[in-house]
């Protein structure tokens, strides 16, 4: 409906005589043969885009420069700039000698804090046996002091004989057991699983367990002999001795807590012990540097026997199968830009060449500065032509008029605020020239849309300068 409204207005014109100043016609006085040479083309129909033209950079969404974490001497650099490199791979590798000592030393300190663990585990399950071993030990040989004690006041029957006697069976048995403990604490002292003072006190238990036993053996022997007042003050003697002896034992299970705080803090060694391993070797694995992504080496800022620094770039890779096309647009064009319009995009580094892209990402705000917008084309890219940092332009198609009438920019003539054109008609033998107002449409560099001719037409292109309505013309070419 537009078009066909355009096209009643240039009629109308055309039917009311329309003349413009500056553009009389000629006279023919000049002569019959006097025709002014012009170049003609023809008016077509066909596809008229609206092109929104942008200017910028070739970019690149993967890009990475790599530095070093730790300090120290560049033994290699396997890579130069346009080598292709995978992911993962090595492109700086620096010296490793010191840190490969350092793996070992705390590989060793571990083991070490395990062994640590290990004999503190094993000393606090033995400390609790003994303790306990201990504890009924001195029950058992102060009840026998007591039992003993009340033999020699009360006289012995026949009952409490049998009871010395069990009572010299236990205290023997107890001394045994006692003996036991002593070659088994003997063996694991000169491991070194236990520590002297556990060897002091097993020495302590077995002596104390002797001591009741001959105790038990003198009471049987007194009790036959019968008791003297030397040998009750004796008795009264041994039963406190015995009940001293209880409470020592006693006591030792306060040493249980020294012992789990000991399998604590052997613990907390291998912890320590583990995390400085990780560590060197993390340090390590941080003096070969790699590459996070796939792509092609675009700088190399360091060679084997350099000093590198942390934070210092040595070498950048880019993947140029990420590449794409940053392009400025004013703040007059932004809205007419939508995601997925078609994209010429000509690089300055390769003339003759033109690519297609797509538009795939507009930016929300503008540059406060420059009030223009930037807006991300995706250009593919599968032979790596397109190199980040080069200039490019583009034509963004924002639309499109199918089956319009398109003619050369050259075509137009303007006046004022009026665009016309120059048809070649032909009048009997002669061709002339007709000047005929024109409403434009779209337009880009070279074609422009219009209404006001029809395709096929016969257009001047060359010498409209020289020419006026009515004239005669000469098609040159």
């Amino acid at each position: 409906m537009r078009r066909l409204a355009i096209f009643g207005i240039a009629a109308l014109l055309l039917i009311a005589g329309f003349s413009v100043s500056g553009c009389k016609k000629k006279s023919n006085n000049a002569g019959a043969d006097a025709r002014i040479s012009v170049v003609t083309a023809l008016a077509r129909v066909g596809s008229m885009p609206s092109l929104v033209e942008v200017s910028g950079d070739i970019k690149a969404l993967k890009t990475t420069a790599l530095s070093a974490k730790i300090g120290g001497r560049v033994i290699s650099v396997p890579c130069r700039e346009g080598d292709r490199v995978r992911a993962g791979a090595t492109v700086v590798q620096q010296d490793t000698s010191d840190l490969h000592a350092q793996v070992l030393q705390s590989e060793a300190a571990l083991e070490g804090a395990r062994a640590r663990l290990s004999q503190a585990t094993t000393s606090a399950g033995v400390s609790d046996t003994q303790i306990e071993s201990g504890i009924a030990q001195a029950k058992a040989g102060a009840d026998v002091a007591k039992a003993r004690l009340r033999m020699l006041k009360t006289g012995a029957r026949a009952q409490e004989r049998a009871q010395v006697r069990n009572a010299v069976e236990s205290a023997k048995a107890n001394f045994e057991n006692a003996k036991a403990d002593l070659d088994r604490m003997k063996s694991m002292y000169d491991q070194g699983a236990i520590t002297p003072r556990q060897w002091d006190a097993a020495q302590t238990q077995y002596r104390l367990a002797q001591a009741q036993y001959d105790s038990a053996q003198q009471q049987l022997s007194l009790i036959e002999a019968g008791a003297r007042e030397e040998e009750i003050d004796a008795a009264e003697k041994g039963v406190i001795q015995a009940e001293e002896a209880l409470r020592f034992a006693i006591s030792n299970r306060s040493q249980k807590s020294l012992r789990e705080e000991d399998v604590k803090s052997a613990q907390a060694g291998v912890a320590q012990a583990k995390a400085a391993l990780a560590y060197a070797r993390q340090q390590l694995a941080n003096a070969s540097i790699r590459t996070p992504i796939a792509g092609t080496v675009s700088m190399r800022n360091v060679e084997p026997g350099q000093m590198a620094s942390p934070g210092v770039p040595l070498v950048q890779v880019v993947a140029l199968d990420t590449t794409f096309f940053e392009a400025v647009v004013s703040e007059i064009d932004i809205d007419r830009i939508k995601a997925g319009q078609p994209v010429q995009v000509q690089v300055d580094a390769l003339p003759g060449r033109s690519f297609r892209g797509v538009v795939q990402k507009l930016f929300p705000t503008a540059d406060p500065k420059s009030r223009q917008f930037l807006v991300r084309i995706t250009i593919p890219n599968p032979g790596g032509e397109l190199r980040p940092g080069m200039s490019a332009r583009g034509r963004i198609e924002v639309a499109r008029h199918s089956n319009v009438v398109i003619i050369p920019k050259d075509a137009l003539v303007q006046n004022n605020d009026m665009r016309l054109v120059y048809l070649v008609r032909e009048n009997g033998k002669d061709s002339i020239a007709k000047l005929v107002p024109v409403v434009t449409g779209f337009e880009n560099r070279d074609l422009v849309e219009v209404a006001g001719v029809n395709a096929g037409d016969r257009l001047v292109v060359v010498g409209q300068d020289k020419l006026s309505d009515g004239v005669k013309v000469r098609v040159a070419n």
